[in-house]
């Protein structure tokens, strides 16, 4: 029988992950990974709720889906108690309604956890599927970093972080007793903790966080508008002290200063007014992918205080971009990165000031070039058709 005439497995992808109106860098990652697998002829089929039918239209997937709930769940307050307790039953609610219709997957079907968390990761493990995959897309915080609270992500009260860490172990461990299986990891740093964990070497598969390569070159270029660009959301991991720190010292440094800030940062227009920002700075709200890349033309540098990443999908939009990156040295950057990045030593505020604004200065100049070989190099290895193609050799290899 020819390659082309091989029948092709159905892949589910079980995705309780999705709750509501926002989508993070995690569900883009597998709503590319299903149309990778739909563009070479698999059958996709979604296991998930509501909210999920929703983004799955708006991103034009064709896909069967078995819901696991009646309704979306209504907004809520994700960094309050009470809103973290409303959405653990939500997502119980979606575990149990997939266990109950769990024997729709079948046997000859290849079963994928679109997270390690344990409503997508252990209807998988639990699945007659023979093959069966999953995903570790970002380390959770080991117990010497909840106990000392070394991670800037890791909160005061510390549960969030104690229940990652449980549910991303035990998850990691269930899953590395089924036999025939694949882990993909989205970042190189992650595959000796596997490896120790008693994952082989030929169940791991790197696949890359990816990014928006084709939308980011649909756009043309742009008549800079902007010094500074930054996109994120208000959290202490985010380096927002430093940013706002660094942008009052660049106002008062450069003439004619502006910058712009992208995402929901509403709460920010206080401190700008504070700060007496708010004549330099634009806040966009939410934006458009196009319209995000135009942005990112626009801009001269790309400001990144961050004090915890897992990967930097957004310095690598800056990048291809052609956008230089001012960024603390933190450790997930050099393997994806390298030489690209502008790096201050973690968390050097006074350095961080004046290379942001001696990086203003030359971008002005037009000085700031990066360097072409590295940059495509990058484009090559990191862009959604790079990850796409990934996913579908490990589905045809399996």
């Amino acid at each position: 029988m020819t390659d082309q005439a091989k029948p092709k497995s159905r892949i589910i992808f079980v995705a309780n992950c999705v709750y509501g109106d926002h989508i993070a860098g995690g569900d883009i990652h597998f709503f590319q990974m299903a149309q990778a697998a739909i563009a070479a002829g698999y059958e996709v089929h979604f296991f998930g709720g509501q909210a999920l039918k929703e983004h799955l239209k708006k991103q034009g997937i064709a896909a069967e889906q078995t819901c696991t709930d009646q309704k979306k769940l209504p907004a809520l307050d994700a960094g309050a108690l009470a809103g973290q307790l409303r959405l653990l039953l939500n997502y119980l609610g979606r575990f149990w309604r997939t266990l109950l219709r769990l024997r729709e997957i079948q046997p000859g079907d290849t079963a994928y956890a679109v997270t390690d968390y344990w409503f997508d990761a252990w209807p998988v493990i639990f699945s007659r599927a023979r093959t069966k995959l999953m995903i570790l897309g970002m380390d959770a915080p080991t117990l010497k970093e909840i106990i000392w609270r070394t991670r800037p992500d890791v909160t005061a009260s510390r549960l969030n972080s104690i229940y990652y860490w449980a549910s991303q172990n035990l998850s990691l461990l269930l899953f590395r007793l089924i036999r025939n299986k694949k882990l993909f990891y989205v970042h190189p740093a992650m595959k000796p903790r596997l490896l120790r964990l008693g994952y082989r070497e030929n169940e791991l598969v790197f696949i890359s966080n990816g990014m928006d390569l084709k939308t980011a070159e649909q756009v043309p270029p742009q008549k800079k508008e902007f010094d500074v660009i930054w996109l994120g959301r208000v959290h202490r991991q985010k380096g927002i002290d430093d940013l706002l720190a660094t942008l009052v010292a660049l106002s008062r440094g450069i003439e004619n200063f502006r910058a712009v800030l992208v995402g929901r940062l509403d709460e920010l227009a206080p401190r700008l007014a504070e700060f007496k920002l708010s004549q330099y700075v634009t806040l966009t709200g939410m934006v458009s992918e196009k319209e995000k890349f135009r942005l990112f033309k626009s801009s001269r540098v790309f400001l990144m205080p961050s004090r915890q990443e897992s990967w930097g999908i957004v310095i690598a939009e800056a990048l291809v971009c052609a956008v230089p990156v001012m960024a603390y040295d933190l450790p997930a950057y050099r393997p994806i990165f390298g030489g690209l990045i502008d790096y201050v030593p973690p968390f050097d505020f006074e350095v961080f000031k004046t290379k942001s604004l001696q990086a203003v200065e030359k971008a002005r100049r037009g000085e700031m070039v990066l360097d072409a070989p590295a940059l495509e190099a990058l484009k090559s290895e990191h862009s959604w058709a790079a990850a796409g193609c990934r996913f579908t050799a490990t589905l045809e290899n399996f």
